[in-house]
């Protein structure tokens, strides 16, 4: 009797270790090899970066932070940007908007994008200052996993392809627009005997949008033989600027016995402080020196609309409408955007200017 109790004890204990060595070993063979591997993917820059697909699967929030780092407030054009942008995603439920201007001081906006970075934002919009000098923050963003939208200018990294570490670039033809503005000098200038001395009110030096406008225009200017650039310089996209190196190729030209007959202005703001220098030296603008600049400000309209100022070349807007739209396809849908998002340029004229000033909301 005592034989079989033993017995029956020996056998319930096998079976149990037979069960329990069993289960062991399907939790083994069923467990997903998550830390070794991970870890030796991670070792061998294997893990790839979230795509916009799992940025949706991944989707757990209620709302969604965007960081939008300005410039700052140097032009009409660059305010009236910023408050659409604003106001855009002020009404979408979905996004939290968080707003930095840098006074126009790349060391500034690059504080502001690792305060973004470092806050964890979703998304980072940024309207850089310069062309150049983004690697490390861009680099940042990146191993931070935060996709960043270039809006209204380019980057030029030194270490690497920009389109590695930005979603993409939203914003018009700049190009374009420097040859738009040649043509449109072209036009006004129909009646003049060649040559046709003009100045050209460059941005801020090294901001994409000057590069590429004045390389439109030099694109322009060789293509035809009436109009002739008398001198070239940076007024720093401001009125008080364009003012001031207005009234310098006046006297410069002056001196020289030049006549200066044209400015073509990288941004209205300074096309509209050359108004005032041409005033000053007693002659009538819009008459006797044709001009016109890049934006499509108010302010352009009405000296036009005053027979001050020829031409504007619209810098359009749209990026409000253009980043939300991104942004909920891009974290509610899952799609990803083109790598330029299209912003259309238009040229107006003073015969225009009239009709067209009720309309402009900035």
């Amino acid at each position: 009797m005592r034989r079989s109790a033993f017995r029956i004890i020996a056998m319930v204990a096998a079976f149990v270790m037979t069960v329990g060595l069993a289960t062991g070993c399907g939790a083994g063979t069923s467990e997903k090899p998550s830390t070794a591997e991970t870890q030796e993917a991670k070792s061998e820059g294997k893990l790839k970066e979230e795509t916009a697909a799992e940025a949706k699967d991944e989707k757990t929030k209620d709302k969604y932070v965007i960081g939008f780092s300005q410039t700052g407030t140097e032009t009409e054009w660059v305010t009236a940007m910023s408050t659409e942008i604003i106001d855009s995603f002020d009404g979408a439920s979905q996004f939290e908007l968080l707003f930095s201007e840098s006074q126009a001081i790349q060391e500034n906006q690059i504080k502001a994008v690792r305060s973004y970075i470092q806050q964890g934002v979703d998304l980072i919009v940024l309207r850089p200052t310069v062309t150049t000098g983004w690697d490390s923050v861009l680099m940042e963003a990146s191993e931070a996993g935060i996709p960043v939208i270039l809006a209204g200018r380019r980057v030029e990294m030194a270490t690497g392809n920009v389109e590695d570490y930005s979603l993409c670039y939203v914003g018009p033809d700049n190009v374009r627009a420097g040859e738009y503005l040649v043509e449109a000098m072209d036009k006004c200038c129909e009646a003049m005997e060649a040559p046709v001395n003009i100045v050209v009110l460059e941005g801020t030096v090294g901001a994409s949008a000057a590069t590429e406008r004045n390389t439109g225009i030099l694109n322009a200017i060789e293509k035809q033989d009436k109009l002739v650039i008398y001198g070239s310089q940076s007024a720093e996209w401001t009125r008080t600027k364009g003012k001031e190196v207005m009234e310098a190729f006046l006297k410069s030209a002056e001196a020289e016995g030049v006549k200066i007959q044209g400015v073509l202005a990288h941004s209205d703001d300074m096309g509209l402080g050359a108004i005032q220098a041409i005033q000053e030296a007693g002659m009538e603008p819009g008459k006797d020196i044709i001009l016109m600049g890049v934006d499509g400000a108010r302010g352009s309209f009405e000296a036009m609309a005053e027979g001050k100022y020829n031409a504007t070349v619209e810098n359009p807007l749209g990026y409000g409408p253009a980043l939300l739209d991104i942004c909920q396809k891009y974290f509610l849908e899952g799609q990803k955007p083109d790598s330029w998002v299209v912003l259309d340029n238009i040229i107006w004229f003073q015969e225009q200017a009239a009709e067209e000033l009720p309309k402009r909301t900035w």
